[in-house]
């Protein structure tokens, strides 16, 4: 979705509907929640496998001891410069479980 359709839907909802809290829902992961915060990222951020995930700049990255060459290699999970939404929750859908 573009954030010109986002802004098209938008206008379209009545003063009372604006008034209402905006949920996620990822069936992925088995959470859902109140949107707290759209961000936007002044550049491209990375994820490299840490757990929760987080996601890092290249600057971030450098200073964590990875070189240029092992950057490269990661995935642009967020492009610079868009918005997004962090989807998280309190617990995981596994610690769920297994309580």
């Amino acid at each position: 979705m573009k954030l010109k359709d986002l802004k098209a839907w938008i206008n379209e909802l009545s003063e009372e509907e604006l008034e209402k809290d905006l949920f996620y829902n990822s069936m992925d992961y088995g959470i859902s929640g109140k949107v707290k915060e759209i961000s936007r990222n002044d550049a491209n951020l990375y994820y490299v496998g840490d757990e929760p995930v987080l996601l890092h700049t290249h600057e971030e990255l450098k200073q964590r001891g990875f070189t240029d060459k092992q950057i490269s290699k990661f995935d642009v999970e967020i492009p610079q410069n868009c918005y997004y939404i962090e989807l998280s929750n309190e617990y995981s859908i596994l610690e769920r479980f297994l309580r």
